[in-house]
């Protein structure tokens, strides 16, 4: 218990400092869900000329985190945050383009388990050339942040 909340402890301070980094340059946080490839897995169908094709946009463009703000009450931590993920196609594919996706995204972890026991996504902005057809991605979107946020608390819990 009381390596789990050093841990989140530290996680937090280093959070912190994070975000007041230099809006150019990835901050840790960034870095974290890019390390996690969240696009990896989204792939749609683009029609063109009456020939339909489809595409994987499954490669990571950028990470924007806007805003964090994190909680400890007890052993219930709660986190929310706005931030903006953009995918491309690869530079190869048949048709290029890609997408952006402001979510905001919330949870809550049981700091005596380090497990989440509430999780919610919401896709609150579009852009891109595929920005239209997210709305059809947001399953898989919402899938591969849960993934990359219980993946890396998993590793503050591990150590």
């Amino acid at each position: 218990m009381r390596k789990c909340l050093g841990l989140l402890a530290a996680g937090v301070s280093l959070l912190q400092l994070c975000s007041f980094a230099n809006a150019q340059a990835p901050n840790a946080l960034e870095r974290a869900f890019g390390d996690a490839q969240p696009c990896r897995s989204l792939k749609t169908k683009v029609s063109s000329f009456g020939i339909s094709v489809e595409v994987g946009v499954d490669k990571l463009d950028s990470v924007k985190i806007e805003n964090l703000q994190l909680s400890v009450n007890g052993n219930a931590a709660e986190a929310s945050a706005r931030g903006t993920l953009a995918c491309k196609t690869s530079d190869e594919a048949l048709v290029e383009g890609g997408f952006s996706a402001t979510a905001e995204v919330r949870l809550k972890v049981d700091l005596t388990t380090c497990k989440t026991t509430e999780t919610s996504i919401d896709i609150v902005k579009t852009g891109g050339r595929f920005g239209d057809i997210v709305k059809g991605l947001e399953t898989e979107i919402s899938g591969a942040l849960r993934r990359s946020l219980e993946k890396n608390l998993a590793k503050l819990c591990e150590k």
